[in-house]
This record gives structure tokens, sequence and C-alpha cells, in this order.
């Protein structure tokens, strides 16, 4: 009887310890994933304002599931953010809004298969990631970034960004595998040998198929690269054959330009483009060493960054005298180019991200990626016409443009929803952005034209992270040219979140449903 009456108490206490311990692990969840309510989130350049339901900061996958779970329970839908230049209304919800970038953590690993890699949560900064790789034994990084530093693993993948090298193509063609936490909670792994058909989906999400909670990356040992800067006419270099030579002899290109910056006010024609320049960018690999210490290149961003901080507030303060814009273009572009050609070496991360991240700074972005033609005429086509228009806008005493607008060359993807999709994995895009500080006079008259010349002529698609919701017909095009991808990704999409408690976006519900009504 006591042995009996001992294993009773024994049982009784273990079933009160486990409720103790199960309830103490719900309370800690809960803790440190408390919702901020009654507080706005704005977009990174402050023209998105929303006051969702409640604003979550979770710091653990378990915060993650915590949140999924209360959003089934409390029928609310969720949207996230991580941090960056995106203008776009993809986090805009009036439900839950998830700000991942506590979620942090890096682990470095070799894999049997794909050598060394790097598991990054979706909250990590470039900037950390890169350190991490770089100080690890033996040193390593990424095969191509983002220019900016600052930006967020998860933001980066779900919008299908890139940087600039070339062979890279988007930053998702990186993954060898990534976590996310689906419609029920619970957490799925993607990757090519689980399912190939539902990794490309998953590489780039758009946010659809639940919160991204890591993502593993394929990372090479450190390498150099020469960075070389040059400025030439735009007559004499914009043309398909040059740009092609170009881009045979680098590891990747990017071609700015900056606006009027051949301006002359004392001649009776000032404003000529054949007297503008291109700044024409390009990377090679090398064995070079290092032209500069890291001390130097963090001295180095600091003066950038004060650079660009002067230089916005010249922009920003001829908003009300548009007219000044050429005078005052040319007069920063002339810094630019007083120092000449330069030619130097870094580390890749270092090269990657040439210039410093200023998050003061606020723009108008926009960016369209188009396939090449094999003789890359549409490339200086796309570009001339760029330019042209902006003279011509110039011309009724409009100056839509401001800052720069550039284009980089990258590989296709096979990521169903990523602006460079293709069948053929050896097809080039251009990608071509363009930029304006915000509330730039004219800039949606002149954004709009540009777009409707690159959608007739080039079926071009737009970079999600990015303003394109305010262009007009934009809806009917995207679900065109994105038709039969919407309809693969739609098919996991139902599979992992059937109840759409991560679809509340009105953009994209506008565009699936043309697709899938139609």
């Amino acid at each position: 009887m006591k042995h009996i009456l001992s294993f009773l108490l024994i049982l009784i206490i273990s079933i009160v310890y486990k409720s103790v311990v199960v309830n103490i692990n719900q309370h800690l969840v809960a803790r440190s994933a408390i919702p901020i309510v009654d507080k706005t989130w704005e977009n990174w350049n402050g023209a998105i304002k929303i006051t969702p339901d409640a604003i979550f900061k979770p710091s653990t996958l378990e915060d993650l599931i915590y949140i999924v779970k209360l959003a089934n329970t409390n029928n609310k839908t969720i949207r996230c953010i991580a941090q960056g230049h995106s203008v776009s209304l993809l986090s805009v919800t009036k439900h839950y809004l998830v700000v991942v970038t506590s979620l942090n953590r890096i682990t470095i690993q070799e894999h049997p298969k794909y050598g060394w890699t790097v598991t990054a949560e979706a909250g990590t900064s470039f900037a950390d990631l890169d350190e991490a790789l770089r100080n690890h034994k033996p040193s390593l990084t990424l095969n191509s970034e983002t220019v900016y530093n600052t930006f967020r693993v998860s933001g980066v993948l779900a919008v299908g960004a890139h940087g600039a090298k070339t062979t890279s193509g988007i930053m998702a063609d990186q993954l060898i595998s990534m976590k996310i936490v689906i419609g029920s909670g619970d957490v799925c792994e993607f990757s090519e040998e689980i399912n190939k058909s539902e990794f490309v989906a998953a590489k780039v999400s758009l946010g659809l198929l639940g919160i991204i909670y890591s993502a593993t990356f394929r990372v090479q040992p450190m390498y150099n690269l020469r960075m070389n800067d040059n400025y030439i006419p735009v007559n004499v270099w914009l043309n398909p054959q040059t740009i092609k030579n170009l881009l045979d002899s680098s590891d990747g290109i990017e071609i700015f330009y900056w606006p009027f910056n051949g301006f002359i006010q004392s001649d009776p024609k000032p404003l000529d483009p054949n007297r503008d320049l291109l700044w024409v960018k390009n990377w090679v690999k090398t064995d070079e060493v290092v032209s500069f210490t890291q001390q130097q290149i963090k001295q180095l961003r600091e003066v950038q960054s004060q650079g660009l901080i002067h230089q916005y507030q010249i922009i920003s303060s001829i908003l009300q005298t548009p007219e000044a814009t050429p005078n005052v273009t040319t007069s920063i572009w002339n810094a630019f180019v007083s120092a000449g050609n330069t030619s130097f070496v870094f580390q890749a991360p270092d090269a990657f991200h040439y210039i410093s991240s200023e998050e003061s700074i606020k723009f108008e972005l926009i960016e369209f990626g188009f396939k090449i033609d094999p003789d890359y005429s549409n490339v200086a086509d796309a570009f001339s016409f760029l330019i042209q228009t902006m003279y011509e806008f110039a011309a009724q005493g409009k100056f839509p443009l401001n800052y720069i607008a550039e284009f980089r060359i990258i590989k296709s993807s096979n990521a169903l929803l990523s602006t460079t999709f293709d069948h053929d994995p050896k097809a080039l895009y251009c990608q071509l952005d363009i930029e304006a500080a915000l509330d730039t006079p004219s800039w949606k008259e002149f954004a709009e034209t540009i777009a409707q010349r690159f959608f007739d002529k080039y079926r071009a698609k737009v970079h999600w992270g990015k303003g394109f919701e305010f262009l007009p017909n934009v809806i009917p095009y995207l679900s065109d040219v994105l038709s039969d991808q919407i309809k693969q990704f739609e098919k996991v999409r139902e599979k992992y979140d059937p109840d759409k408690i991560f679809f509340e976006n009105q953009a994209l519900q506008n565009i699936f449903n043309y697709v899938l009504d139609s």
C-alpha cells in the first residue's frame, strides 16, 4: 500500500510539475512576444504610415510560432517587415505587423554537399553577416550582396533583391534552404532536395507562405575584387557592343547616370545631353592585395555618409524651385568626378557595399527588370530613352529626376515570383533603378512615362520592394506577365496558408485574383 501511495504521490507531483513548466513556458513565450499597441509604424521613407491592431517584435522561433497561433485564435492576419529601403505597400496590414529585426543569430557550419554554409535568422543585417563570415577561420563571404549592408536577410529574400555580380543573380539564388513558420504555426523547411517545385516558390515568397525564420546560404572563401570607376561621355559609351564588351571582361557592372551633369549655365544651350557623362563601375576578381585597411574603410564610409546627407539636404532644398535642378545636380556631380577615374582593390563584401547606407535620406524609388536581347540593343535603348525623356520633361519646365538612374545586369532566376524569372538559366536581365528625392514634383508622371514604355516594349517587371502600386493599369499588366508563375505559386501558397493568414495585402490580392479569377 505504501508503494502504491508513493507511486500516486510521485505521479501527482509529476503532473503538477509538468503543468507548471508548460504554463511557465507559455508565459515566457507570451511575454517575449508582447505586442505593442496604439503605435504607428512607418516605412523607410515615411511615405507609408499604418496603425495595425498590434505590432510584434519577436526574438525567438517560439515567439513566431506563438504569434501565428495567436493570429489563428483571434482571426487576425499577419504581414512582416525587416529593415531597408522598401517603399512598396507589401507590409501594410490592419491586423498584426511582425518586425523581425530582433531575430539575428548566425551559425556557420560545413555541409557535406555544399562545403561551408551560413544560417542567418530573418532579421540579421548583412553587416553582421559579413563580419561573422570575415572573422571565421577560414575567412568566408557570400558570392554577391545588395549595395547596402543594413538590409536584413528576410526582407532581401522575400522581394527578390539583388546585387551587381552578374553570375550570382538575385540573392535568393545563393540559398540552400530556408525555414518558414506557416499558417498552422508549424515550422517547415524548404530546399531543392526536399521539394524543388516548392523551393522555387519559397525563395521569393512576398511573405505569402508565412514568416521566414531563417535562411541557409552557400558561402565561399573570401576573395578580392578590383573596383574600377570611370567617367565616360554618354554618346561614346552607351551602345550595345560597348556594354557587352565590359560585361564580358567583368564579374559585375553598374552604370550610373547623374541628371544634367553636363549643364553649363553660361552656355547659350545650357541643357545638352551630348555633354553628359556616365559613371561606369565594374568589378574584376583579383589576387592583388587590398588597397585599404578595415579602419580606413570605416573612415571612408563615415565621410561618405556625411557627404550623402549634405547632398540630400541640397537636393531637398530645391523641391519648391525645381528649375534649379540642373545647376544643383551638376555642382554635386563635379564633386564626384574631381578625383578622376579610380581603381582600388577591396575584399568582396567591401566591394559589394561600396557606399555607405544612410537611412536618414528619403527617396522615391522604382525599378524595372527586363530580359536582355542577345545583342544588348534593348539595354542601350532603355537607358537612352530614360535620359531622352528626362530632357523632354526639362523642356516643359519639369525636373522629376534629381538624384540618380542606374542599371545592373544579372543572370536569370528560377524563383517563380522573381523579376528575373526565366526558364533559360543562361538568360540575362537588366535591372534599371531610378531614384529621386521624396516628394519631387512630376516624379509620378515621369515614372509612369518610363513604365509605360518599358511595359510595352520590353515586357518589364517591377521590383517588388520599390514603388509600383501607383502605376496606371499595373495590376492587370503584372497579372498578365506573371500569370503562369502565379498559378504555380498559388498551389504552394494554398497548401501552406489555406486560411490566408498572410494574404491580407491588397495589392497582392488584386494581382493574384486577377489571374485566378480569369
